[in-house]
């Protein structure tokens, strides 16, 4: 499955959500993108781009979408803070390499601390999806490439995010919950994806 091909079917998704329960749309998306991660051509890609840094964040599609298709590059040994998906329902799986999910519930509030309890783990692997979904226990998690080499993950969100808060760990083994913005290095990477295929 090429890009475009995923976009349509993320898009028609979206259209049909208000009439789909969290679990069909789960459903739904994960077919796609199981697909669109197997594929050799997608990442045969990502293989060839050259991440910059640590850590790298791509929107494949148009930034003017209501929902956001986003390739993440992980550097050996690195990972995300704990942090929530603005309440979207979306699905997660990795084109090259594998990453680790860990996911959190949070147990208590205090203010901007919470108390939080790791919940289950998850290996993220080509065709291997994870949902994200607005329930406590599937809403907040980690992810880190435990590998020595690169791996990359795509990540749909069915509503796009623009902001989601990180939960930073505090002394007193509480968290300190911190909006902040979602940001790309790149928007719109789908139609070089779709070029390079073709070539």
């Amino acid at each position: 499955m090429d890009v475009t091909t995923l976009i349509d079917a993320v898009a028609r998704i979206k259209s049909e959500a208000d009439e789909l329960t969290h679990q069909e749309i789960i459903d739904r998306l994960s077919g796609p993108l199981a697909e669109f991660t197997t594929s050799t051509e997608n990442q045969g890609f990502a293989e060839a781009y050259s991440p910059s840094g640590n850590y790298t964040r791509l929107l494949l599609n148009d930034p003017q979408e209501p929902y956001q298709i986003v390739l993440v590059f992980w550097g050996p040994g690195r990972g995300s803070p704990i942090h929530d998906h603005d309440d979207t329902i979306g699905a997660v799986s990795a084109l090259t390499g594998e990453a680790k999910e860990i996911k959190y519930i949070v147990t208590r509030c205090e203010g901007e601390h919470v108390k939080l309890t790791q919940g289950s783990e998850f290996t993220i692997a080509p065709g291997r999806v994870t949902p994200i979904l607005p329930e406590d226990d599937k809403q907040l998690h980690l992810m880190i490439n435990e590998k020595r080499r690169w791996a990359a993950t795509v990540h749909v969100y069915l509503t796009a995010i623009h902001r989601y808060r990180q939960y930073e760990p505090a002394p007193d083994g509480s968290f300190r919950t911190a909006e902040t913005s979602l940001w790309f290095d790149e928007c719109g990477v789908g139609r070089r994806m779709t070029r390079s295929a073709r070539s």
